[in-house]
């Protein structure tokens, strides 16, 4: 196995590199992308082929206004326009959460890392909740409770499913935790991977709470990361104050093209999800044939493993790109991560054996 520790496109603590720049270091065009959570059954190439024939006019005019996005918003999730915020890519409104939010706040980790860089960048007292791999990185509400108990927490932050765990509470959890915590002045549900999960979004749930807002990335679902696109739902009062403090013009054209024309592509978008789960299942499946590595349960559209006791994942990382043309995320630049923790995207089955029988060669040599 490679003694090189970390290739400097890796030496970030936020994130992993782009896809560009990791095929450029590798050399190769066609790097197996493991790394970035992206739907591969979204988008279809109709609406691949109307978005190209429509680029020319999204280009060259402004792009629609908010209210109109909130409106083809509503439409996807069936929830009324002032209750929805739309936003450049998730990332945007976590930040104005964070700015805005009163401390001290409390989240679980690992998780997404803007949750726990922000308030550690704007010095903003931060607590962590830990998730234990002995429960599987499950949470009870009664767990949760008693942390927001003994730090005084006033804003609660929850990734369901979590990210990069893939545990995932139930639908009656989470509306328990929000009666619980009707205290507190902002509770957070961030679902950007609820699409995957068995389990139902606590959109309508946050509604009953004037303290409670879900947010959501959509480039997971859609497949589009690049197209920066994210919305979140709160009780009326709340939802105004959030899009308030946005840009008006905050969406761009490429994005809102593809709000306009997913309204004719629902019934695949929502067929993609399903077919995602399976291939979990048979990802999950064939990690398990690797004895030395534990594979833990996910409900999301990755799968988390732990390696073997010694085995670097910084050097496995690069042994899989250098070798194999193969791009996985490690989470050791994770609060609560760590070096043996790789999260593992879900991808098509030939895709899957061919990861599988990388991981089998690097692993031999470690």
């Amino acid at each position: 196995m490679s003694s090189d520790a970390g290739m400097a496109i890796f030496d970030t603590r936020f994130h992993n590199p782009s896809i560009f720049s990791v095929r450029a270091t590798a050399n190769a065009r066609d790097v197996l992308d493991f790394c970035v959570p992206a739907n591969p059954y979204f988008p279809p190439p109709a609406l691949v082929d109307r978005i190209q024939a429509g680029l020319a006019d999204t280009l060259k005019y402004y792009p629609d206004y908010a209210p109109v996005h909130q409106e083809n918003i509503s439409r996807l999730i069936g929830l009324p326009v002032e209750n929805i915020v739309v936003a450049n890519g998730v990332t945007e409104i976590i930040t104005q959460l964070c700015l805005a939010a009163e401390a001290p706040l409390l989240t679980d980790v690992p998780t997404f890392g803007r949750w726990t860089d922000l308030p550690l960048q704007y010095g903003m007292p931060i607590h962590f909740l830990e998730r234990r791999k002995e429960n599987g990185f499950r949470l009870t509400v009664e767990e949760i409770v008693a942390k927001v108990k003994s730090t005084q927490a006033r804003t609660f932050i929850l990734c369901n499913p979590s990210n990069p765990t893939g545990a995932c509470s139930s639908e009656a959890d989470i509306a328990r935790l929000l009666d619980e915590l009707s205290h507190l002045a902002l509770v957070v549900i961030d679902e950007s991977f609820i699409d995957f999960a068995a389990t139902p979004s606590a959109e309508r749930l946050v509604l009953r709470h004037d303290n409670a807002m879900v947010v959501k990335s959509m480039g997971k679902s859609l497949g589009w990361h690049g197209m920066r696109l994210g919305y979140g739902v709160a009780h009326t009062a709340l939802a105004e104050r959030v899009r308030a403090r946005l840009p008006y013009w905050n969406i761009n054209g490429l994005a809102g093209q593809v709000l306009r024309d997913l309204q004719d592509f629902h019934e695949e978008y929502r067929a993609s999800f399903p077919k995602v789960a399976a291939d979990r299942r048979y990802m999950q499946e064939r990690l398990g044939e690797i004895s030395t590595l534990v594979v833990y349960p996910s409900e999301a559209n990755f799968i988390l493993v732990e390696l073997p006791a010694g085995v670097s994942g910084k050097a496995l990382r690069n042994d899989l790109l250098q070798r194999h043309a193969i791009f996985v995320r490690e989470c050791s630049n994770k609060v609560g991560g760590s070096e043996a923790l790789l999260r593992l995207v879900v991808r098509k089955r030939p895709d899957v054996d061919r990861l599988v029988a990388a991981l089998k060669d690097v692993l031999a040599t470690a």
